[in-house]
């Protein structure tokens, strides 16, 4: 893997210093425009574990910016805080996640000044490896396949929004993810599944890949398993995940509010924020996003399906990996399950489109994937009064861009610099592609190429 890294960093290095030299320049400009929470947060639990290790765990946001600026950190401002709806929710994510941001402060000090900036560079780095991993299990895919191009574009500009925009963990769980497929590709299955793992215990979305590589090879689960101990061991030192298992299952214990457009539970408990204690009404429209993913996927689903030919003569083993299309394929429904799903979880399950053999499959996913993010939008349109309440969620989630309208040139400048990153990716793998065609034409007609 590490041949191949090295190999495909020097072939793209003319792009992805060009993505590093945009994503530097976005750095400082999303800082100032957005409110960046999570990485806030992170930075002061980073800080906090070197204080009270694992302990970290068992405090909420508020306790702790408190405890911490009498120690002489300044992370009591609110804008290191969940807010106020998400005030007593304690620390929530998985270890691996917490130990990055705790080495991460601890190779740059200096709480408040330019730690922040440091954090988002580093996850800069790890979306530019991202790239290049998506680059080895694409392979020729990326110079030749619509699809394989659309989603890398996506991607792009989704890794960069997280990386340099957001400051989230997204690029780092992806990072071990897309490792742990290129190992797998490399027929390294205990090393793969032990990534996986990894990747598991930054963030838990990662874990729809397992029941694949379980299904090609189970005694590999072992690694998986033995991985797990990187979180079960802190349990025994002060580390509790109740936070995490709340917001897993989004139960209302970890929040009242629902972010989820889709969330088919909206038409019988749509909630008035405006009374306390909160009621819940039906709404009839929300069931609306649901019905058109279910027409959507009654005239796609289709080739996904194995046919009886397929299923003859195979131990059942064999049978469920036949399978394996239709259950990827079926891996964005879980969006529609939780309560809380936040815009950019759309596309945390993209990665899984290099999974597919067939090019028609990946295509048809990647389709699914836009109608998915249609149904989103959507479904903000039909339950409007409530997202657009005050309190409601659009209006705590604009809160997080505190320059109001001057908030839309800063979007637009990054959105120029990705979109002007992309067109000489694509013009530059255009001109490889021309120059590729010439060389061939010229073979063909037995001309000698020096």
């Amino acid at each position: 893997m590490l041949a191949a890294i090295s190999l495909h960093i020097y072939r793209y290095r003319k792009y992805l210093v060009l993505t590093l030299v945009i994503s530097l320049i976005a750095i400082p400009i999303a800082d100032v425009l957005v409110i960046q929470r999570d990485r806030n947060r992170n930075e002061m639990y980073g800080e906090a574990f070197w204080i009270y290790g694992f302990g970290v765990y068992t405090m909420n946001d508020t306790y702790l910016a408190e405890s911490m600026e009498g120690l002489g950190f300044p992370y009591n401002d609110g804008e290191h805080v969940l807010p106020e709806y998400l005030g007593g929710v304690e620390y929530e994510y998985p270890v691996f996640g917490l130990i990055f941001f705790a080495i991460a402060t601890w190779l740059f000090p200096g709480a408040g000044e330019l730690q922040p900036l440091w954090l988002n560079f580093l996850l800069v780095l790890v979306f530019n490896l991202n790239l290049v991993l998506l680059s080895i299990l694409l392979k020729e895919k990326l110079q030749n396949k619509q699809w394989a191009r659309m989603f890398f574009a996506g991607y792009f500009v989704y890794g960069l929004i997280m990386s340099a925009g957001g400051g989230k963990l997204e690029p780092l769980v992806d990072c071990l993810l897309l490792m742990s497929l290129v190992l797998w590709q490399e027929k390294q299955h205990g090393k793969a599944m032990f990534t996986l793992g990894l990747s598991v215990q930054t963030k838990v979305y990662s874990v729809v890949v397992f029941p694949i590589f379980f299904l090609i090879n189970p005694v590999s689960s072992v690694y998986f398993i033995g991985s797990l101990f990187v979180s079960v061991i802190p349990s025994f030192f002060g580390a509790s995940f109740e936070s995490l298992i709340s917001h897993f299952l989004n139960t209302s214990t970890y929040s009242v509010y629902i972010v989820n457009s889709m969330f088919p539970g909206l038409l019988w408990g749509t909630p008035d924020l405006s009374v306390d204690p909160i009621s819940y009404y039906w709404w009839p429209p929300a069931a609306i996003p649901i019905f058109i993913y279910a027409f959507f996927m009654l005239l796609t689903i289709r080739p996904y399906l194995p046919t009886r030919k397929d299923l003859e003569g195979k131990s059942i083993r064999q049978k469920f990996l036949e399978l394996k299309y239709l259950y990827l394929y079926l891996l964005p429904g879980i969006l529609f399950v939780f309560r809380w799903v936040m815009p950019w979880y759309l596309y945390w399950l993209a990665p899984v489109v290099v999974l597919f053999e067939k090019d028609e499959h990946a295509s048809g996913y990647m389709k699914e994937m836009v109608v998915v993010g249609f149904l989103y939008t959507f479904g903000l349109i039909c339950n409007w009064p409530y997202f657009s309440g005050d309190p409601g969620p659009l209006r705590d989630f604009v809160a997080h861009f505190p320059l109001g309208e001057g908030t839309v040139l800063g979007v637009v400048l990054i959105v120029i610099l990705a979109g002007l990153t992309y067109v000489l990716w694509k013009w530059e793998f255009d001109r490889r592609d021309r120059k590729m065609e010439l060389m061939r034409e010229a073979e063909a007609r037995g001309e000698l190429i020096i």
